[in-house]
């Protein structure tokens, strides 16, 4: 009788406490993006290009108008005894320049990560490309969520 009573107590809780998934919400693609300049770093760019494709439609009355500023920095952590590099350190820096009909804000975001260094250069410079792709959309699912948020 407890766990009826129980499991009937948690069910109308959770349906009466507004809970509701981020990516669920109705209005998270009820705007419009639109880059005006990006520089920097080509591949970042490239992949934040890819990122907001689907946003860059005129079908909504939100209407955003980017500017973006991308930097790319890897830096040596440690070297063994011969003086070559073990570890680094990858840091994706995005500044986004965010124009609408009422305001203007300005976010900037610096996502980093270490790796060790691996004996095939080209296998690590995969690598190193696949992380710049995993960073940069950490980086456009944060500016998507803040943007469904602005008015």
């Amino acid at each position: 009788m407890k766990k009826i009573f129980l499991t009937i107590f948690i069910l109308i809780f959770l349906n009466s406490c507004g809970f509701q998934t981020i990516y669920s919400s109705k209005n998270l693609k009820q705007f419009s993006i639109k880059i005006i300049n990006i520089e920097g770093e080509t591949d970042i760019n490239n992949f934040i290009k890819g990122n907001l494709k689907p946003y860059e439609n005129d079908l909504y009355e939100k209407k955003f108008n980017l500017i973006i500023k991308t930097d790319y920095e890897k830096r040596i952590l440690t070297k063994n005894k011969q003086g070559k590099a073990t570890d680094y350190e990858l840091a994706v820096k995005a500044n986004f320049e965010i124009n609408s009909d009422t305001n203007n804000y300005n976010v900037e975001t610096i996502k980093k990560i270490n790796i060790k260094s691996m004996e095939d250069l080209f296998q690590e410079r995969k690598y190193e490309k696949s992380i710049k792709q995993n960073l940069v959309n950490i980086i456009t699912d944060e500016l998507i969520n803040k943007i469904s948020v602005m008015e």
